[in-house]
């Protein structure tokens, strides 16, 4: 299959360093909010920092919610890293009840409202290790991952409850635990930042391009 790999411009995004993670690996990549390129690409990086009701105006605003639901239709590989992650599921409650891309069944939340979340310090900031699941197998991009390494989070909010299907691996903040990679089908999220992880975030992006 002839790969072309885009990452989602819409002013939310790392997006030199995840360019530059791609480049490391020898394959182009790029940088576009054009619905028509987004269309025509096998692999589709959502990257995100900020907050959501802001990035789904954004993503409305450069027409970019039926390309995003085109490619999951087709089975075209796409990967949300951090905020990008959030905006694949159905809501969220940062600010005010949003909508998401639905892309995913299954709602956002602040870390607060988290099981065993008293006097937590927000937000999550820091580097983080994966907790060790059998599930870790089942999920294509963590192939070849060191289960004692860390990865770099910085998030308030994540995922709480979503569809049974969707396979996760969960990571740990203080006294919760919380979605730290999720597949469903076609679909992948990372709440960390792969491309700010180090050898073992570069070869989760490798994983990814390499589907």
């Amino acid at each position: 299959m002839n790969k072309s790999i885009v990452i989602i411009d819409c002013g939310i995004g790392n997006l030199l360093s995840i360019k530059n993670s791609i480049s490391y690996h020898g394959l182009d990549s790029v940088v576009t909010s054009d619905p028509s390129i987004i269309e025509r690409s096998s692999h589709i990086i959502l990257p995100g920092v900020g907050a959501f009701p802001s990035a789904m105006q954004k993503l409305k605003s450069l027409n970019l919610i039926e390309p995003l639901n085109l490619a999951k239709k087709k089975g075209k590989f796409i990967l949300g890293i951090c905020l990008g992650m959030q905006l694949l599921f159905s809501s969220s409650d940062e600010f005010e009840n949003t909508k998401g891309l639905n892309l995913i069944d299954g709602n956002i939340v602040k870390l607060d409202q988290f099981e065993k979340a008293q006097n937590i310090k927000l937000p999550n900031i820091g580097w983080r290790e994966l907790e060790e699941e059998a599930n870790i197998k089942d999920i294509s991009i963590l192939k070849n991952i060191d289960k004692i390494s860390q990865f770099y989070f910085v998030h308030s909010y994540a995922l709480k409850n979503c569809n049974k299907e969707v396979k996760i691996l969960n990571s740990s903040y203080q006294n919760i635990r919380f979605p730290a990679v999720v597949n469903f089908n076609n679909i992948f999220g990372c709440q960390f930042h792969p491309e700010k992880s180090r050898e073992q975030g570069l070869k989760i992006i490798k994983n990814f391009l390499d589907l």
